[in-house]
Order: structure tokens, then C-alpha cells, then sequence
């Protein structure tokens, strides 16, 4: 049977947060599945989500939580376009929970086997303000203010903490232990910490308990590119935040993104943004400047 695996965008971080319309882009989204959760609150008309084999009609103000590698689609009920807000997160890389809780990925996963529904209508979203969460994680991954990843991470936080409170007013009772994940599920986590660090893939795959041929398999049949191409993205990232955010110089930024030196560096970035760290920089502040002055404006 064919893979259904999305093979494209993979995050490279904890997440991505997007308004999308489908007057504006290709719809519908034919089925597929990838390796990071998925929340759709539609905004405007209705939608119809395929969830494995189960259909869902979705209204304006509700929202649907779809796991990791379930198959999905989405479409209009009726043919009239659609709006709806969408966070992707890898929840692996949210971090660590306190002791007395579930990690987050075993959390979902247990309430999914314990079938609580994953639909939340509206009035409950705004009951557990769910709804300004969602609302406010798409408005500053779209505008990228200084420290916005953090904020995000916080309303993500609240919003499964939330989450997981709704449900157990419905019933749902948390037995308050990880399941066993396949560790490759983790590795994403792992890099995110140690990025920092020299990563290698013949490292990876024994923390993985994995040979490397077959983690390097496996990792891009989970993942849509190789760990070496994933690290890379992930390390690009991060020089972009230091780019933006600091003054800090090559020397600095390629030191704590695990670069060797800044040749490395600026090589890996031509290749991912073709253009130059310096030329970035200045790009991105005049981005910044231009936001600030029309906001000050009004215009």
C-alpha cells in the first residue's frame, strides 16, 4: 500500500501555527498523515475532516484534534470556502512535564484510547479560552516578536493543560504514566537540546537503540528528510533567532549552534535561505522597523 506520509515541511521545530484559507490555497487537503499533532479550529464556514475512517463535520468556532501519523483530510461540507487556524507541534520537543504527569504525547494517546472525543465545540473552547490560545500562537508566529517561541510554548502548554482538564470533566481519567514510544519518537527532542552540540547519525541511531542503516530508514519515512538534513534546519533556525534577536557575532552564533566554524555556517545557510547571514540580518531588521513604524503610525 502507497505511504501516506506528508514528505514535505517537516517542522524543524516545536511547532508552526497558520491561518489557512482555501479560497487562497490548494484545497482540499487530500489525505495524508505526518509525524506531529495537529489542531484545526475552523474560523469561517464548515468542514468536513476525514480522520482515519471517521468523519467529522466541523463548524465555525469548534475545533478538531488530529495525532500524529493518523490519516486525514479536509475539505468544505457544502463547497463554500473555508478559514481555519491550524497548530502543528511535535510534541516531543515541547519538553520535559512535571513527575506527576504524563508526558504530553502520552497523554493524547491515552485519552485517544480511552476514546474521548478530540472534537471541541466552541462553547467549550471559549469556556477554557482555548479559543484566544490558538488565536494568539497564529498571531505571533506570524508577526515573530522578540522571544515569540516562548510565548507560543507557554500557550501551548495551556492549552493542552486545558485540554486534558476539559476532558477529565468529561470522565477522562489520566492513569498518570508514560506509555513506551518507539524512541525515534524522541529523537526530535534530543536534537533540539543538544543542537548545540557535534550531532552525529551514527550517535543518534545508538541512542535510538538502532542500527544506523535502519534509523536512517526509518527516520526519513517518520520525518520526509534525512536526520542529517533535519539537524541542519534545525541548526539554521536557531542561527536565524540569533541573527534577528542579538548582535551577537559568526564567531558567537556558530559556536552555539554546533557549527565548526563560521565557514560551516555561512555554507549551510546560503544552501537553506540563499542569501548570506549578513544579508539576513539586515533584511529582517528592516522587516521589523517597517512593522514598528506603521504600527506607531496606525496605518
Amino acid at each position: 500500500m502507497e505511504s501516506t506520509i506528508m514528505h514535505d515541511n517537516p517542522l524543524g521545530m516545536p511547532f508552526n501555527c497558520f491561518q489557512y484559507h482555501s479560497s487562497d490555497n490548494p484545497f482540499p487537503i487530500t489525505e495524508h498523515q505526518h509525524y506531529f499533532a495537529e489542531i484545526i479550529r475552523v474560523c469561517q464556514g464548515t468542514c468536513r475532516i476525514l480522520r482515519n475512517d471517521e468523519t467529522f463535520i466541523v463548524p465555525a468556532g469548534s475545533a478538531l484534534l488530529i495525532h500524529p501519523l493518523m490519516r486525514h483530510s479536509i475539505d468544505s461540507e457544502n463547497g463554500e470556502p473555508v478559514v481555519y487556524d491550524t497548530i502543528k507541534l511535535d510534541l516531543e520537543q515541547l519538553g520535559e512535564l512535571p513527575s506527576y504527569t504524563p508526558d504530553i504525547r502520552s497523554m493524547l494517546l491515552e485519552a485517544e484510547q480511552n476514546h474521548v472525543p478530540m472534537m471541541i465545540s466552541a462553547e467549550d473552547l471559549h469556556r477554557y479560552h482555548m479559543d484566544f490560545m490558538i488565536e494568539q500562537c497564529v498571531q505571533e508566529f506570524n508577526t515573530r516578536a522578540y522571544g515569540y517561541d516562548l510565548t507560543i510554548r507557554a500557550m501551548l502548554y495551556l492549552l493542552v493543560t486545558n485540554l486534558v482538564r476539559l476532558w477529565m470533566e468529561k470522565g477522562f481519567k489520566p492513569q498518570g504514566q508514560s506509555l513506551q514510544l518507539d524512541p525515534i519518537y524522541r529523537v526530535t527532542s534530543y536534537i533540539e537540546h543538544h543542537i548545540s552540540e557535534p550531532l552525529k547519525v551514527e550517535d543518534l541511531a545508538r541512542y535510538c537503540g538502532m542500527s544506523y542503516p535502519w534509523f536512517a530508514r526509518k527516520f526519513r519515512q517518520i520525518y520526509g528528510v534525512s536526520c542529517k538534513e533535519y539537524i541542519e534546519q534545525v541548526r539554521i533556525q536557531r542561527v536565524e533567532h540569533y541573527l534577528i534577536y542579538t548582535d551577537c557575532d559568526l564567531n558567537h552564533i556558530s559556536r552555539n549552534t554546533g557549527y565548526a566554524d563560521c565557514s560551516h555556517l555561512v555554507r549551510d545557510f546560503r544552501k537553506l535561505n540563499k542569501t548570506t547571514p549578513g544579508q539576513y540580518r539586515h533584511s529582517q531588521r528592516k522587516i521589523a522597523q517597517a512593522i514598528e513604524n506603521s504600527s506607531i503610525s496606525g496605518t
